[in-house]
């Protein structure tokens, strides 16, 4: 089974003025990602808005963006949904695409138990061959896995083979790798640019970060060169990862203003909004326009 690691953006959904989804747009912005050295692509993640978007929708966007990576990167799938016959029409659909993995958020607006958590992530597992990365995010959906919950996942679900862990804890996601006691190759990925660091210090195997939409080779740089031991040079683009988080001020949700920054740098004309998300008004536009200036992205 394919190991994922390193660096994928968690890459944001383009819309184009009839706020359908920009084909056109997206190829260009998986160009732009792939050109600077990232690992993967992670679509329709909470940056890619899967939750805004029907299954028909995101079958047709993954399947053109699968033909047109065409296996230049990994290409992971958030497959998550409130609807298990959603999740599985969606996953079905992307294994026959050739996905080289999927990102599995558990089922959210209602909090489950441990045991019903597990129940459904033993279900899916079960009914694909693909490496699943289970998308801890506890912010929203209420439940927060930890390291025990995950290893007995793990030891009972073989390809589930990562976690995705979207926690500000530093401390919550290095406990993760405990799960490696059971695979060692299981893969712990960071949604937090200023945890980078530490983390890789510790061992930990990628990140799926916001800021990697318009920069990244911040983060790129950083893991490979921690990677091959370098860590004065990962330091220096580590401090640029975290100076790239001052755009999440600009914006709420924060994925807006990384949109706003890719427009700037990778399209260099402004995309549409899907309700119930708004265009960021003129003042934001200003400051993530400063911001990419004084990164020397523009």
């Amino acid at each position: 089974m394919k190991r994922l690691c390193g660096v994928n953006p968690p890459v944001i959904t383009i819309f184009d003025e009839h706020h359908k989804v920009d084909i056109e747009s997206s190829k260009r912005q998986a160009d732009f990602l792939i050109s600077k050295g990232v690992d993967g692509l992670a679509y329709l993640g909470t940056s890619g808005e899967f939750s805004i978007m029907t299954v028909e929708e995101k079958k047709n966007f993954i399947n053109e963006m699968i033909k047109y990576v065409n296996g230049r990167v990994n290409v992971i799938v958030g497959v998550g949904d409130t609807c298990l016959e959603n999740t599985m029409d969606l996953l079905k659909f992307v294994e026959q695409a050739g996905a080289d993995g999927v990102l599995l958020i558990n089922p959210y607006f209602s909090v489950y138990s441990t045991d019903m958590v597990e129940a459904y992530f033993g279900y899916v597992a079960s009914h694909t061959s693909l490496p699943i990365i289970i998308y801890n995010f506890p912010d929203l959906t209420g439940y927060c896995f930890n390291a025990d919950v995950v290893a007995r996942i793990v030891k009972a679900n073989p390809n589930v083979v990562g976690i995705k862990d979207t926690i500000a804890d530093f401390n919550h996601v290095l406990s993760m790798q405990k799960v490696k006691e059971i695979n060692p190759d299981f893969s712990v990925f960071s949604a937090y640019e200023n945890q980078a660091m530490g983390l890789l210090v510790c061992g930990v195997d990628g990140f799926i970060n916001a800021t990697a939409n318009f920069a990244p080779e911040y983060t790129v740089n950083t893991y490979q060169s921690a990677k091959r031991g370098d860590f004065n040079e990962a330091a220096k683009w580590f401090n640029k990862m975290v100076e790239a988080m001052d755009i999440y001020a600009y914006s709420t949700p924060l994925f807006l203003a990384c949109k706003q920054a890719m427009y700037y740098r990778v399209l260099h004309h402004d995309g549409q909004e899907r309700l119930p998300a708004l265009s960021l008004d003129a003042t934001a536009k200003a400051n993530v326009y400063n911001k990419m200036r004084d990164l020397e992205l523009l």
